[in-house]
Order: C-alpha cells, then structure tokens, then sequence
C-alpha cells in the first residue's frame, strides 16, 4: 500500500482534531460489500445490501454514540477521497456536480447511479492481507480513544474540553465541507444541536404554513425547493409551533418521516416514505380528517401524483402541467387542485432568500457568540477573532457590501440556498480553522497567516494568491468567480492607489488592518505584485468609507453600473426622480431602437424625431441597413412610461422594479426593466461595444416588439412608410404610396 493511500485512509473522518466516524463506517460498509460480491465489479451501490451492513457496523462499532445512523450522508461525502467517485444517473451530471450535500437517501438515489472504487484500493482489497491491514486501520479510527468529538453528535458538549476553545468556531467549522464533514448542514442533524438556536431566524412562512394547517377549513401544505433551501428547517419551526415547544430548544431525537400531532401529520422528506403506503396517505388526503404539511423535491412530488391518476380524475399530462404550473408562481405561492384535494403550495426556490442569509450571518456575528474570544491568549494572532472585528466594525460595513455582491449574483440569475450561505459566511469567519491551527500560527509569529485567512480573500476562496482546494467545491465560492468582481478596471482609483507622488497618502481608515493595507500597497507599488494589488482592491471594495461621489468604485468593482441604483428605488418612500426618469428614458429608447431596426446609433446622440419603429430588418448588426420598411411606429414620449412597481413574494419580501408600461395605442404593453438589462443599457450608453445581452432579455425585447406591432401596426394605411438613416444618425421619413399608376415618393416631417 502506497503511503499517500495509507496516510488518506488514515486521516478519514478527521478534520483537525474534531472526528466524525461516519466516513470510515462507510468504507468498512463498502469493503464488506465488495468481498460479498466475490470482488466482481469495483461498484457500490446505495441499496438495501449498503444500509443494512452499515446498520450493523453502527450498532456494533458505535454502541454509545449519540450520532445518526445515516449511510447515505457518508456514502456522498466520501467523494472528496481520491478512491471514491461518485458516478451521476443519466441527465443528472450537472445537477451531481453543483450539489454540495444531500439531504436524505432517496435524493441520493435520484443523483448517482454508483460509487466506483479506485483501482489502487480495489487491487489492495482484493488481497486478503492487506485488506484486513485496511480494516485494521480503520476499526483503529473508531474504536481509538483519542477521538476528542464527534460533531454529528445531537448534542455536542464541547464545554467540558477546554482545549477546543471557542465552541461556537466548532459549530461553524461543522458547516462546512472543509474535511467533508458538514453533516451539521442538514436540518436533521440542527434539530438537535444546541448551537442551532444561536443562528437560527424564523422564516416567515412558518407561521403561514401553521395558521393554514390549523385555520377550519384549511388545505394540506405542499413545500417544495431546491435542496438547501430550508424544507426540512420550516418543518421543524412548524413541529415546534404545533407541539408548543421553544423554538431555541434542541429535540432529543431528529424528526421522524412522518409525525402525527393531533389531527396534522408532517412528512418531511416525501422521498424517503414507503411507497407500499402511497394509497394509504392518498386516502388520508382525501379522506378530510386530517392536514398534511409534504415537504418535498418537484420530482419525486410529480412521481406521486402521475403514477395515480385515476385518484385525481385527470390525465398524467393534464397533472405533470397543473403540478409545474403552480411551483413557477413567480410569488412562490399558488393552490393546487387536484380531484377533491386542494393543496397551498410553496416553492422556497421562487423567493428571494437573501434577507434572511443576512440575518443569519447577524446572529452569526452577534457578540456573545464571541465573548470568549476576546480573553483567548491567541486573541491578537487569531484570524477569526480579527474578521468578526472587520465585519462588526463601522456599522457592519463590510456585511453590507458582502451582500452587496450576493444581491448582483440574484439579479444575474445565481441563487444560492440558505445551506450554501450558511457554509460561505462561516467560511469566511473561520476559514476552516480550529484553536490548534490558531494556537499553531501564534507560537509561529508568521503575521502573513494572519492576512491568508482574513475573510476579503476567503469570499473568493483564497488565501490572497493561492485557492483553497476545498472552498473551491463551494458553489457560492464557484459562483463568485465566476462573477468576475474586481476585473473592470477604476482607472481613477488605480492612479490613486498606486502613483504616490499624484497626492497625499491614502489610508483605508480601519485601524486594525491600516498596516496590512499600507504594506499590500507597498509591494503593489514597488514589485507590481499582482496579488497585493488585488487584495488591496478587496479591502477597498469591503471595508472603505466611499463619499457618494466616489461610489463608482463599488459599481465598478461589481460590473454593474445600476445596482446602486436599483437599491436606491427600495423601501416604501422610494420614487423615481425626475432627472433619472429622463436619462434613463433616454437610454432605455436609444437601445430599444437599436433593438428593433438592427441598426447601431452612436451614444449621446439625441434625435428631435422621439418615435419608436418597428421595422422590416435582417437581424445582422453588421451589415448596414439604412433604409427599412416601417411595420408599426409610436410616439415615445407620450406613448410609454417609465414607474416602479412593487411585488411580494409568499415570504412577504417586497421589492421595486422598473417598468416601462405603454399608453396610448400600446396601453398594456409592458416590459420589465431588471438590473442585467439596466446594465447593458447603461454599458452600451458608456461605448462598450463588446457588452452582449443575455439570450433571455433579448427574448424579452422580442416579445415586446412582438406586442408594439400587434396594437401600432399600419394596417390601414395603404402607403408604405420607409425610414432612412442619415449621415447623422438622425431618421428620414419617406411615405411610398400608388395614385393613378404613378408612385408617389412624399417627406414626411
């Protein structure tokens, strides 16, 4: 056995010095199931053979343990070894590669097909000796003594340790994947925790859910989403409420499949009921004793209901489109009906989550999390103790700006679930430290540790130069790089950054890092450090005191130029003021106008004729088209309208959009005007040729023109109208029409 194998097997539920035995029980678990099969085939399956050995390793190795028997949580995680890789059932690749955790078997079973063994280890099991050195290691690792704490235990008494430091900097190194061990993610393994309620915000839609389910009258609940989003955790808020328990109180045990309280019954996970019951629970549904609150994912929701149509009085199609329709509410909310049920559903995946991802990471950060800290020896070394002072400080700054950029990730289409923030934002508290690396970095006196684990760098997922190889499997992380922050040059700030002789010193203002930030801007200067540039740019965009005149830099940095903006038209007071209506008028014109003739205009240019045609083009921007048959016109400026328009989601979220509504001739015709398309506005106003609009926005300004030409159409008018484009960029009219055989050519001014 190679060492590099060995040291892996080794090391297997490790994390520092916190241990967690499931990993290990699941090789063991996998190795009994390979020598059952006579070692024909290097896959593992996650089927009834898996759990049932698992089971039985669990109750033998693990008589005393607190922790929960869940084979299918090891059986996933255990992908982040080099002999374990997980092979997608067909159609689902993308799907495997952007889940970071599962969160109940039969999500397991609808992602991977199997598990595929290494060579190296397959070849090494298959060899009776070394097999049994591998299992000897193993049971070592769970039978040793040295095992400090478990951290999927229910309840983690970290308290009687006192090497282990600050607790709670264990409770969120536990929500990560660094190590793979983030069982505490998952809203089973919180049920129990204590640390739960530090962090915990109730969701709004708890309560809903609860009044619907107790109001007379009432329907049965269906919550659906993406996994992570917080299913199982408002199933929780809903137990506690109908059992009238505390809501910052642990439970003893996980919450069952299914529990019955009074005449209400809550399935938390509809994968994972017994499918020979299915006609049992439909009768339940239909029989009107008793409310059921289903949590569960859109497919195995859809699987339910279309193997049983005769019980709903429609065609599988007819229930597949009903089922699809009402999780698309743009609200989040809508009834479903279905035979002689009604169900209210919610689709946590429709709602924007980011206020609550924000309340969270508040509590996160609340001061008597870190009270301890602030008398720790390793408290002037420490980076976790120096980030919560950077993110408290000025007023939570830096949170804002945080949020900030998640806000630009939403409005481009990248939404991240509760789970997926939880693990970002206590990643970068703690980098996936623990008070050995802190004690380690102390003793040491190296203070560039300190500026590698600060939390501006690990919002991307780096250490200020190098990646973090585990953060990298983060997809809020893999999303943020994707977003491209900080490459838009501010030619401005880069002259004042880096050409010390243009004027005064410049100061980041934030006395614990000003010498940090002096030093990165020392060898930003002097060597042209490329990665000291960009972490003073970080600093900058996180944690200076822009004026308003200088808040360029953040839209800059966030390559949107009207997400300030946008922020500005929120609140219930907010308005859209007269300046900004006009310019954006203006703006907005000039690229419809583009849009709909095919032909580019220079920026700046203001035409006297204020018209919007509809015209008979070839949609080829390169070639020149200078004369184009008209098909519909309206007058701009008094045929459309910029206003802000409020919506709610089922959560009670409001927010405001722009939205350019028609009068007039085209009176409902609307087009929603979102900050991507703001951007490419704004973009194209500045010259940059190179910005292209998202297919969908395009589809958008399609339908719109579609919608412009069916109310303004010249259908009437017997005379062709042309526009010709003068050398000016300014439109010609011309009408063409046939009077007694002859063609008559007239201007029209």
């Amino acid at each position: 056995m190679s060492d590099m194998m060995e040291n892996e097997i080794r090391i297997l539920g490790w994390r520092g010095r916190v241990f967690n035995p499931h990993k290990p029980l699941a090789l063991l678990t996998a190795i009994k199931v390979l020598e059952l099969q006579g070692f024909s085939t290097k896959k593992v399956f996650f089927n009834e053979l898996f759990k049932k050995i698992f089971s039985e390793l669990f109750a033998k190795l693990l008589p005393n343990t607190k922790s929960s028997c869940r084979p299918h949580t090891p059986f996933f995680h255990l992908r982040t070894s080099s002999f374990w890789k997980l092979v997608p059932k067909t159609g689902k690749e993308l799907e495997l590669a952007s889940t970071s955790t599962i969160g109940g078997p039969g999500a397991l079973i609808d992602l991977v097909d199997y598990a595929c063994i290494s060579d190296e280890l397959f070849n090494l099991v298959k060899d009776r000796a070394k097999r049994e050195e591998i299992i000897a290691i193993l049971h070592n690792s769970l039978l040793s003594d040295n095992n400090i704490i478990n951290t999927a235990s229910c309840d983690l008494e970290l308290d009687k340790n006192p090497f282990i430091g600050n607790q709670f900097v264990q409770y969120l190194n536990s929500l990560q994947r660094s190590g793979g061990n983030n069982e505490n993610a998952l809203a089973e393994s919180q049920a129990c925790n204590k640390h739960f309620a530090a962090i915990h915000v109730p969701h709004p839609l708890a309560a809903t859910i609860y009044e619907e389910l107790n109001r007379p009258g009432g329907r049965h609940v269906i919550l659906t989403g993406h996994a992570g989003d917080g299913k199982s955790t408002i199933a929780l808020e809903v137990y506690k409420r109908l059992r009238d328990l505390p809501s910052d109180t642990p439970l003893q045990n996980p919450l069952a499949p299914r529990e019955d309280i009074g005449a209400i019954s809550i399935i938390k996970d509809l994968s994972e009921r017994d499918k020979r019951e299915d006609q049992t629970l439909l009768d339940e549904l239909t029989g009107g004793n008793r409310r059921f609150l289903l949590v569960s994912n859109t497919g195995t929701l859809l699987d339910l209901i279309k193997a049983n149509p005769e019980r709903f009085h429609a065609s599988k199609v007819s229930l597949e489109s009903k089922v699809l329709n009402a999780i698309s509410s743009e609200s989040g909310e809508a009834i479903l009906s279905l035979g002689a049920m009604d169900f209210r559903v919610f689709n946590l995946a429709r709602m924007d989550n980011l206020t609550l991802a924000k309340k969270i990471f508040s509590n996160m950060l609340a001061p008597e999390r870190w009270q301890q800290c602030s008398t720790c020896e390793h408290r002037n070394t420490c980076p976790i103790f120096l980030n919560i002072s950077l993110l408290r400080a000025n007023n939570y700054r830096a949170v804002e700006r945080i949020f900030l950029a998640y806000r630009r990730m939403y409005e481009y289409g990248t939404r991240l679930t509760i789970r997926q923030f939880v693990e970002h934002l206590s990643y970068m508290i703690t980098a996936g430290l623990d008070i050995v690396d802190i004690a380690r970095f102390s003793a040491s006196g190296n203070g560039s540790a300190l500026t590698r684990h600060l939390f501006f760098n690990r919002f991307f997922g780096d250490d200020g130069g190098e990646k973090d190889a585990v953060a990298q499997e983060m997809l809020a992380v893999h999303a943020i790089r994707k977003q491209g922050f900080g490459g838009r040059p501010a030619p401005g700030w880069e002259h004042r950054l880096w050409l010390h002789s243009s004027g005064p010193e410049f100061e980041l203002c934030v006395e614990e890092i000003e010498d940090v930030f002096a030093e990165l801007r020392r060898r930003g200067t002097r060597n042209q450090d490329g990665a000291a540039r960009e972490q003073v740019r970080r600093m900058l965009f996180f944690l200076y005191d822009f004026t308003p005149e200088e808040q360029h830099y953040l839209s800059q940095y966030l390559n949107s130029p009207t997400l300030l903006k946008w922020y500005g038209w929120q609140g219930e007071e907010a308005h859209l003021g007269f300046g900004d209506r006009d310019d954006l008028e203006q703006k907005i014109y000039h690229v419809l106008q583009e849009h709909f003739t095919g032909v580019r205009l220079p920026e700046g240019i203001r035409q006297n004729d204020r018209r919007l045609y509809v015209t008979l083009s070839r949609r080829r921007n390169e070639v020149r088209q200078s004369a184009q048959i008209v098909l519909a016109q309206v007058d701009w400026s008094t045929a459309t309208v910029l206003e802000l328009r409020e919506s709610q989601n089922a959560s009670g979220e409001r927010r405001n959009d722009l939205v350019l509504r028609g009068k007039d001739r085209i009176d409902g015709v609307e087009l929603l005007l979102p900050v991507p398309f703001l951007d490419y506005v704004m973009m194209r106003h500045f010259g940059e040729l190179g910005e292209v609009l998202d297919a969908s926005y395009r589809q958008r300004l399609d339908r719109f023109k579609a919608q412009v030409y069916k109310q303004a159409a010249l259908v009437d008018d017997e005379r062709i109208m042309l526009v010709r484009l003068r050398t000016d960029y300014t439109f010609r009219r011309q009408y063409f029409s046939v009077n007694n055989g002859r063609l008559e050519v007239r201007d029209v001014f």
